[in-house]
């Protein structure tokens, strides 16, 4: 990319990453560090013509099950659960990294796009 003198980079961050969260704290604290990678890259190499952003999603339907049954999970989870957003499609989520990728989003730098069905309104 240094050598073409463009590029674009787009890291895959969380809803996580904006704020605090009942997941653990190694995955909220690695989706933090996503988001700093990506504004430092942005900084740093954004005058050799490289973008860099990051993609922030919220629940995104896959095979991965997350029943929050535990007491704790229902004691911290349970009253937001009426209120959560839909859950994405991954094309839905694929559509906004290809747009970051592309040069539709030529002057976009350094972002952490919300891509969260309204979560992070919450």
């Amino acid at each position: 990319m240094i050598e073409a003198g463009q590029g674009a980079i787009v890291n895959v961050s969380s809803e996580t990453s904006l704020r605090t969260s009942a997941s653990d704290v190694a995955y909220t604290a690695s989706k933090h560090a996503v988001n700093g990678l990506t504004k430092s890259v942005a900084v740093l190499y954004g005058p050799k013509g490289i973008r860099a952003n990051a993609v922030a999603p919220g629940a995104v339907k896959m095979n991965i099950e997350a029943p929050f049954k535990s007491e704790w999970a229902q004691e911290r989870l349970g009253p937001l659960m009426a209120i959560v957003p839909t859950f994405a499609e991954a094309k839905e989520l694929a559509a906004s990294i290809t747009w970051l990728a592309s040069s539709d989003a030529s002057n976009v730098k350094g972002v952490i796009l919300p891509v969260d069905g309204g979560w992070a309104a919450i």
